[in-house]
């Protein structure tokens, strides 16, 4: 692959303003870090509160599920009434969800704070990327900003599992939402160094908002039934989420103010960052969860072993986000996203090769585990980095629209690469985890040659 020709400067310009940066950071480092502390508090939750696996379900579908429901109209409302007010409302929200979830009483009230939660995030993900995109204004600089971003956002995957052990074994579920509330509420102080935005003030489309939020809801709830629920009623939502999808296109033609210009959805360069980005989080968290069920259920590892045994693939996130935008000073966005597919392809056959060998043990997995994180590190800046300049004028729809693929590729890879997995103990699973991994790489492979397109351009 061929550098692009290097540009001026070709060193990294300083990243001022550093304050708002770190507002931003903390609040979707909590965000990322609450929802893989969780998974770890599953199995207290059940102890204490009851409801089983579908209480477990419920209490991870109830925060994700409004949360790619609405991130397309929280993206609009940020265009519209100004990225900070939409930040520092979905940050106050998800301070107010992790309160009643800290106290709940029961499922019920615990259901209904992760609800509040996933509505507090989604306000939060789009309008911090509008936030981004209008601060730093210099490519190189906004470049930097993401990957920190990115880098920031990667490190809370990483110490969520080991953070909620920790807080589990010190005093049960509940300080898993109550750590949440001092960082909150510093943050939400920090708000006030934040920028208005870049807004339009133009008419809301609530038509158009009520429709997405349907098909959206629709389809990831259809996804995550397919993942293990009943044919038929993944067949009902599918058909709503289809008929949701018409009702909004035939909406959106009519509509005097679209929610979503048309210009958006004729930008090659964004459709094609958002595929990416689908395809990017559909691989990465299929492997995740394949690999979960790989260490305990075959290779027997206890929980907190497997989580420490997952960090070849998580701590790359923490670091090639840094590295990918300095980069990006020097080379093409479409040379990166090339690379990162690339590499990922690698990771996920060095994982078909290992599991399909030697299911039993753990060290074959490592390069691929490794490869596979350096790839999704590599992938997440340049990804969102063309999302948001591909429509500068649009800062919150770009990322409404960026995270909505991202959310919908991790629903689509839990339900696909669990499907295909199917039961730990039949036989031939370790076979079927190696089809897994042959499947993320073809995926990836497809996605390298179409979201790395030159189009992706800078």
């Amino acid at each position: 692959m061929t550098a692009a020709t290097p540009r001026t400067p070709t060193r990294p310009a300083p990243l001022t303003p550093r304050a708002p940066l770190l507002v931003l950071c903390a609040a979707m480092f909590l965000v990322l870090l609450d929802v893989s502390a969780v998974n770890v508090a599953l199995p207290s939750i059940d102890r204490d509160l009851g409801g089983g696996t579908a209480g477990a379900q419920g209490v991870v579908d109830s925060y994700t599920v409004p949360l790619a429901a609405l991130l397309l109209t929280a993206g609009a409302l940020a265009d519209r009434f100004s990225p900070r007010r939409c930040f520092a409302a979905g940050l106050a929200g998800f301070g107010v969800g992790s309160l009643v979830c800290a106290v709940a009483p029961g499922l019920p009230i615990l259901l209904s704070g992760r609800v509040i939660q996933g509505i507090g995030a989604a306000a939060m993900l789009p309008a911090s990327l509008a936030l981004i995109g209008s601060i730093w204004t210099d490519a190189g600089r906004r470049a930097r900003a993401i990957a920190v971003w990115s880098g920031i956002s990667g490190s809370a995957v990483a110490v969520g599992p080991l953070a909620g052990g920790a807080l589990v074994a010190m005093g049960g579920w509940r300080p898993v939402f109550a750590v949440n509330l001092p960082v909150i509420g510093a943050a939400l102080l920090g708000c006030r160094v934040l920028p208005r935005g870049a807004h339009a003030p133009r008419r809301t489309d609530w038509w158009g908002a009520v429709l997405s939020v349907l098909w959206l809801g629709a389809l990831i709830t259809a996804v995550i039934v397919l993942g293990g629920g009943p044919a038929p009623a993944a067949g009902g939502l599918l058909a709503l989420a289809a008929a949701g999808i018409a009702a909004f296109v035939i909406q959106q033609g009519r509509a005097g103010e679209q929610m979503v210009p048309r210009a958006l959805w004729r930008s090659g360069r964004l459709m094609r960052c958002c595929g990416g980005s689908l395809a990017m989080n559909l691989v990465g968290n299929g492997t995740l969860l394949v690999l979960t069920f790989l260490l305990q259920g075959v290779q027997r590892h206890s929980a907190p072993v497997a989580g420490l045994l997952t960090l070849p693939t998580f701590l790359p996130l923490t670091v090639v986000p840094l590295l990918a935008g300095r980069w990006m000073l020097r080379l093409r966005g479409s040379t990166l996203i090339r690379s990162g597919f690339a590499i990922g392809v690698a990771g996920q056959l060095g994982l078909a090769l290992a599991v399909g060998s030697a299911a039993g043990r753990f060290w074959p997995l490592v390069p691929g585990m490794v490869l596979t994180g350096v790839a999704l590190g590599l992938l997440v800046a340049p990804l969102v980095a063309g999302s948001v300049a591909a429509a500068p004028a649009h800062g919150g729809l770009a990322g409404g629209l960026n995270n909505a693929a991202r959310q919908t590729g991790t629903s689509l890879g839990v339900a696909v690469f669990g499907a295909v997995t199917g039961a730990i103990a039949a036989p031939g699973v370790g076979g079927r985890m190696a089809v897994c991994f042959l499947l993320g790489a073809g995926i990836w492979a497809v996605a390298g040659l179409i979201a790395g397109s030159r189009a992706v351009g800078a």
